[in-house]
């Protein structure tokens, strides 16, 4: 079930964060690896948390997938893709993998954008994990490009177009 996430959650996030940092260690990606200033990335988190909305996939009462709907980030996208109404996710986790966790909450983000009329889900993603990238792909987004701006280790742009993917 799709639910909102609320401050009481905000120590699982921080901690499935940690936790999915060690998991992509043992998956041959670069991804969240190369002298990152953890204090940085668990204030980025915590500012994410304060400024957008955060929800979560709960199972026998317990939250095991979880993103943030924030703001599109204008370093990536033009002016026109901007302007258009959609939903932004990411922090994109999940408690346990290869579950299909993720994969549920995915869909049912997709599906109340969807319902609230936006034309697109879009993502931006850390730009050499391939692997990731094919899941977002096996998923039904499109790769749109992939920008490369100093100091961002992502910059692989998907979306979906929600007026015609069902």
């Amino acid at each position: 079930m799709l639910i909102e996430l609320d401050e009481s959650h905000r120590p699982l996030i921080h901690k499935v964060r940690d936790e999915a940092g060690e998991w992509l260690s043992t998956k041959g990606t670069d991804q969240y690896r190369g002298g990152l200033d953890m204090a940085q990335v668990h204030a980025n988190i915590d500012r994410d948390f304060d400024e957008y909305q955060f929800v979560g996939w709960l199972i026998g009462g317990r939250v095991v997938a979880m993103l943030a709907i924030i703001a599109p980030e204008a370093e990536f996208w033009a002016p026109e893709e901007l302007a258009e109404p959609q939903t932004y996710i990411s922090r994109f986790f999940v408690v346990e993998h290869g579950k299909g966790h993720g994969a549920d909450l995915l869909r049912a983000v997709i599906e109340q954008a969807r319902a609230q009329g936006k034309h697109w889900v879009r993502l931006n993603c850390w730009s050499t994990n391939t692997r990731l990238h094919d899941y977002y792909l096996a998923h039904g987004f499109e790769y749109v490009r992939t920008c490369n701006i100093p100091g961002r280790m992502s910059g692989a742009l998907f979306q979906m177009d929600l007026r015609s993917h069902s």
